[in-house]
Order: C-alpha cells, then structure tokens, then sequence
C-alpha cells in the first residue's frame, strides 16, 4: 500500500459519517492522483515517494481533512433540534408524572399523611422520577443521535424547512403512501424506550413499598413473561428499523406494507400467547404479604390485578388486530391499484 492509499485510508478511519464514506474515500484518491500528476508534470520530477510527502503535506493532515467533510459535528443537528426538543419534553412530561402519580398514591394510600413513612415515599418517589427523567433524556437523545447519522441529509432538511414550501400545496391530496415523519420519530421513541424498560430498567415492571425501615420490590410479573422478552425485543427492534427505512424513503412501498403486515402479525400473535400463558402476574397474596397491605387488602388487590389484566389485554389485542387490518387493507390496497 502507497502513502496515498494509507493517507486516504486514515482519513476514511477519522469520517464521522456512517453514509457515504466509501464515495468521499474514492473521489479524495482521484483528487490526489490528479494533483501528484500535475505537480510531476510542472516540476519536471519523477513520482515517488518524496513527491507524494510533498503533497500530501500540503494538502493537510488526515485529521484536518476529515473534518472538512462534517463542519458541523452535532449530536443533533439544527435542523432536527426542534422536534428533538418537542419530543423530549412530551416523554420527559409522561415520564416524571406518572412516577410521581405512583409515588404520591403509594404515600397517601399506605403510610400516615406527613409521617416518616410518608416522607420517605415521597423522597424515594422524587429519586425514583429524577431517575426515569435522566434515563428518558438519555434514550430520547440516543435515537435522535443515531437518526441523526443514518438519515441522509435531504430527509433531514424537510423536518425543519420552508424554503420551498408553497401555499399552494395545501389543495393537494396527501400521497396515501406518504408517510409522517413525526409520527416515525414518536414511534421509534416510544418504541426505543419500551426496549429500555424491558431490558434495562425491569425494576420499574412493579411496586416499592417500605415496611419497617425497609424497601420492599413486588415484580409485576413472574419469570414465565420474561421469557417472551427476547422475542418482543425482535418484533420492537424490527418495527425500529422498518420506521428509521421509512424516514429514509418517505414513502411506502409494497416490501415496506408486507414488513408492517408480518409485524403487525408477530405483535399481536406475541400477545395472544401471553394472555394464553398462566402464571404471567407476579402478585399474589404471598407476594404482597410483606408489603403494607393487611391479608383482606391484600386479597382484594390480587383479585383486581388478576382481572383487570386480560381486560388492559383484551383492549391491546383489539388495538393490535385493527392495526393489523389496516395494515393488510393498504397492502391490497396498494397492490390492486399498480395493476
């Protein structure tokens, strides 16, 4: 390997850039083929190794070079920064107010008001938010990282660009294979944090109580659910690729609605088992007997997860199977209308 093969390859090691690297590694070679050619021919020298130092020189070290080609090295450009702050403050809201609703029921529910146990709760309940809070800004802020490095740059631009924007495309009818974009990112969002939970944060898959001075954890579920983790994570990490290909193309095609349709599929297939799986809920009367609850209580609550379970199930399976039948509908949609 010559010292313009090495040169170009260290400079291709320093691009930030995931797409289009190989592009920019050729046409830096042509260009400095064409330079060591003309500086030969002028200067009436032989091209060797002396020559190549001598330009490459001049032309900057692989470091200064590669920046050339990212002058602006954002972890989230300006041009996605607005629905990246939008996005944030939606999940950052949902997120601190629903820990902060568990912890408030937990602290008038079942301790005395304003006593040591009270307070407890809710200083574990602040701890607890300000804990969810940072791991949502962080999950959040990793997808749009990553979306921000996979997207090419003129998908980029219509998220915050009116350059070109013309009044009179408001009389047109939408493309119904069209997509939307920011429904694409609260999707991959949601979905991103779903992930999170389910492998990261289990923890949160439950309840804290503290009896005597001590921090009590009921898990919500039982191993057997556990056990469908890997392939919900298969199902949850397709549906983000399928959105991130979405963002890229902006429009649907007929590989595209047959990837929803096996999704939507596979989703909905996941739950049915589930439901189907006995011993899925975790609590139970020995489970809650070292929580707060006295034995009557505690009966009473396990009778009501028990049911409201394959209710809260039954309304996911109704949402997933019209999800499914919208996706097929547009499929065959789709298919009937190119022939």
């Amino acid at each position: 390997m010559n010292l313009i093969d090495r040169y170009v390859a260290e400079v291709g090691k320093n691009l930030p850039l995931l797409n289009g690297r190989e592009d920019i590694e050729k046409e830096l070679k042509s260009t400095l083929e064409d330079m060591l050619e003309d500086r030969a021919q002028s200067s009436g020298r032989k091209r060797d190794e002396a020559l190549e130092i001598e330009v490459l020189k001049e032309y900057g070290s692989p470091q200064k070079v590669a920046a050339t080609y990212n002058p602006h090295p954002y972890l989230i450009g300006p041009k996605m920064f607005p629905l990246y702050l939008f996005v944030l403050k939606i999940v950052l809201t949902v997120v601190v107010s629903v820990m902060l609703v568990l912890a408030g029921v937990q602290a008038v529910t079942d301790t005395p008001f304003m006593g040591a146990d009270f307070v407890k709760i809710i200083g574990q309940g602040l701890g607890s938010a300000l804990s969810a809070a940072i791991a949502a800004f962080g999950n959040v802020t990793l997808v749009f990282v990553i979306l921000e490095r996979v997207l090419p740059e003129k998908e980029i631009g219509g998220f915050n660009d009116e350059k070109d924007w013309d009044p009179a495309s408001l009389a047109k009818e939408p493309d119904p294979d069209s997509v939307s974009r920011t429904e694409l990112i609260f999707e991959i969002v949601f979905t991103f944090v779903a992930l999170a939970i389910l492998n990261v944060y289990p923890q949160w898959l439950g309840m804290f109580f503290f009896t005597e001075n001590e921090q009590v954890f009921i898990p919500m579920f039982t191993e057997m659910f556990f056990q469908f983790v890997p392939w919900i994570n298969v199902v949850l990490v397709s549906e983000i690729l399928l959105d991130i290909y979405l963002l890229r193309n902006a429009i649907w095609s007929r590989l595209t609605r047959l990837g929803k349709v096996v999704i939507e599929a596979a989703s909905l297939t996941l739950t049915v088992l589930i439901v189907r799986t006995p011993g899925i809920i975790a609590f139970s009367a020995e489970s809650l007997a070292n929580g707060p609850f006295p034995p009557e209580q505690a009966e009473v609550f396990v009778t009501i997860a028990t049911y409201m379970f394959p209710i809260i199930m039954a309304i996911v399976i109704i949402i997933q199977s019209v999800e499914l039948v919208k996706a097929v509908y547009r499929l065959f949609k789709m298919r009937s209308e190119t022939k």
